[in-house]
């Protein structure tokens, strides 16, 4: 099977991340108070465009990857599947986050066989890459995905924890794996 995997929030805790940056450097505003708008991908003032544009680089280097992330991925690639992590992160959006991205990967053990930045039309690009299931944390990117006929999984999160959405959910990645198997064996007709 091919693999979709978005980073933050599904490989990486970024949105706590993002949480104790903003508690410990953003003593002048509330932008603390935005997290989960800019883990969807809004920046609602110039204020805090300008933060995260500035900081970006500097969280994501001291974000942690979620506990059986490598694990997992490492096993899915061991069983024959294709991992393909596709994000939003690129340099069009956070200049200098490609590069570190790749070696933070590396350092961290994640293993995968293609990435795709700048990832803004996921549908779409799960379906030109003819993405078996997708895994991602915005319950927005996983429905667009399931209006066209592929499967996605919602990877709960505190951006997303409050969303009342009808898709299948997992909380971590042991569960993740779990349906991830049961949807390759549906697919088999185990």
């Amino acid at each position: 099977m091919r693999i979709g995997i978005d980073i933050d929030d599904v490989i990486t805790d970024t949105s706590l991340a993002m949480k104790k940056y903003t508690d410990k450097y953003d003593n002048n505003s509330d932008i603390h108070n935005y997290i989960e708008e800019v883990m969807r991908g809004e920046m609602p003032t110039e204020e805090i465009k300008e933060f995260f544009r500035k900081n970006c680089i500097d969280i994501f280097k001291n974000v942690t990857v979620k506990v059986n992330a490598s694990k997992v991925i490492q096993e899915l690639l061991n069983n024959g599947n294709e991992i393909f992590i596709i994000t939003s992160r690129g340099d069009m959006k956070f200049k200098g986050s490609e590069q570190l991205t790749l070696e933070y990967l590396k350092l961290n053990k994640i293993n995968y066989t293609r990435i795709l930045f700048n990832s803004f039309e996921k549908a779409k690009i799960c379906k030109d890459n003819n993405i078996d299931v997708m895994i991602d944390d915005s319950a927005k990117y996983c429905s667009e995905i399931k209006k066209q006929n592929m499967e996605a999984i919602l990877f709960t999160s505190e951006v997303n924890k409050s969303s009342d959405v009808k898709l299948p959910r997992v909380k971590d990645w042991i569960e993740l794996k779990e349906k991830i198997y049961a949807i390759q064996n549906n697919k088999l007709g185990v």
